[in-house]
């Protein structure tokens, strides 16, 4: 168990901050830079996690705090005055994961406000320790000249480090430390925001409640991809709005019903009377008629059947991963994806997800359920940089999936690309038939940068239904066409 600096971590935190420090190769790393610092940074660290984890964190006496550890009571200090950090603690007790996450930027604040110390800094308790094994060992008996020396040495040693350490923290402004703590909950709210925003995006949902789910391994892993990849962090981002697009269209879509009238029956359930019955209500003379009907059971009313709404299939989205579409294009494109992904799952629909250049390069299926939020990521961020563009091998790879779900009807093929191609007359033939044999749409998105008009034909002999868009900014077009599917 690690001594205590300001502040007493249960057993059971100790316990998720170490978990934490072992799954998080970027808390590691922040408390290597902080140890080259201060020796005792690692503790700080736990202690953190223990304020912002802990609804009512467990301070030491003031008795009971060591002098040398003056720098951390002046950053604990600072942290109890500040609001912002309360409601940034209030916000983060009882989260495991969130905890971490936001003991991680306010700890990386902390290193860098910290100066290099002149000299390294010594830990006056391992000198306590070996004068506390030196008069154990001596059981009460009087030192000689030589352990004399040896003690009083020790002592002075131990006074110069815990002096060198006040005189560390003396040298640090109350000022700094503010600023770091401010800017450290600044930085972990706003990546606490992009994980939101990104477990939604790579989940194909945007209910938030199903990331309770993940373990906390997968949510660190997650974390620090979404760090490391700018890109990533970029597509989610975007890809929250387009979801949020997506959702409010679904849902301002008229349901079909789930039960239909198939002729009359006799039975008291009164949502369902005909208005014959209904009328004896209004009527005194009529109304003992009405309530023996009731009783027996004999009024006449509508009878119903349900009719529950066919499975449809799949929805396949086709990447265009030429060299063309890299930036923003391949940026948009994959958030329309993730639109459609959360289409899928909430239609209970499969889903895949298909990369061509020349040729397919990759397909990733999902199985119409909330997805492993990795696998998504893996998909998502695969780009070929392909030199060319084969739309007979995205549209073949996309009526190979129709054809596995046969069973199934109503697909809906979504081509996105920025490149030119003609297929040959006869698979364009083929691909009409297989249209209306199979019963399925396709929608091409053309991102263009010039005059396309050329290709117009093409696309239309492809797709029921096609847009052009040179700015990707203003995609309300894209929107309409797709997220009604």
């Amino acid at each position: 168990m690690q001594e205590s600096l300001v502040y007493v971590i249960p057993k059971w935190t100790e316990l998720c901050v170490n978990d934490f420090k072992e799954k998080s190769s970027r808390l590691s790393e922040v408390i290597e830079e902080g140890e080259s610092k201060v020796y005792n940074f690692e503790i700080f660290v736990s202690e953190t996690y223990h304020r912002l984890y802990d609804r009512q964190p467990n301070r030491l006496e003031d008795s009971a705090i060591k002098p040398e550890n003056k720098i951390w009571i002046t950053i604990h200090q600072q942290m109890s005055e500040l609001e912002v950090f309360q409601q940034f603690s209030n916000r983060l007790n009882g989260d495991e994961f969130l905890s971490g996450i936001g003991t991680t930027a306010l700890c990386i604040a902390i290193v860098e406000m910290l100066p290099e110390p002149a000299e390294p800094l010594e830990d006056p308790e391992v000198i306590r320790k070996q004068l506390r094994g030196i008069f154990e060992a001596l059981q009460g008996q009087t030192p000689n000249a030589g352990l004399m020396q040896k003690i009083q040495q020790l002592k002075q040693q131990g006074l110069e480090a815990r002096l060198a350490c006040e005189a560390y923290a003396d040298s640090i402004s109350p000022s700094e430390i503010e600023t770091a703590l401010l800017s450290g909950i600044a930085k972990a709210e706003a990546e606490m925001q992009s994980i939101t925003q990104s477990l939604e995006a790579f989940s194909g949902s945007s209910d938030y409640s199903h990331e309770t789910q993940l373990k906390i391994a997968d949510k660190i892993q997650l974390a620090q991809r979404l760090h490391a990849s700018p890109k990533l962090q970029a597509i989610a981002e975007l890809a929250g709005k387009k979801i949020a697009i997506a959702a409010k269209i679904q849902r301002s879509k008229v349901k079909e019903g789930r039960t239909e009238m198939v002729g009359v029956t006799t039975g008291n359930d009164l949502t369902q009377l005909l208005p014959c019955e209904l009328l004896k209500l209004t009527t005194p003379e009529l109304f003992p008629i009405f309530a023996q009907g009731y009783i027996e059971r004999s009024l006449l009313q509508r009878e119903l059947v349900s009719r529950e709404p066919l499975a449809r299939g799949p929805i396949i989205i086709c990447l265009d991963s030429s060299g063309s579409m890299a930036g923003q294009e391949e940026i948009w494109s994959k958030a329309i994806a993730l639109a459609l992904l959360s289409i899928a799952v909430s239609q209970k629909r499969h889903c895949r997800i298909l990369h061509f250049t020349g040729k397919v390069e990759r397909i990733d299926d999902f199985v119409g359920e909330i997805p492993d939020t990795n696998r998504v990521i893996d998909c998502i961020e695969k780009f070929y940089n392909g030199g060319s563009t084969s739309f007979t091998s995205a549209l073949t790879g996309a009526l190979a999936s129709i054809q596995q779900h046969e069973q199934t009807k109503k697909a809906d093929v979504v081509l996105i690309t920025d490149g030119l191609d003609t297929p040959s007359s006869g698979f364009i033939e083929q691909w009409q038939t297989d249209r209306k044999k199979y019963e399925f749409s396709c929608y091409g998105i053309l991102i263009t940068s010039g005059n396309l008009d050329g290709y117009e034909s093409t696309i239309s002999n492809l797709c029921d239904r096609y847009v052009q868009i040179e700015d990707l900014t203003d995609d309300s077009e894209v929107s309409n066409c797709l997220y009604n599917i």
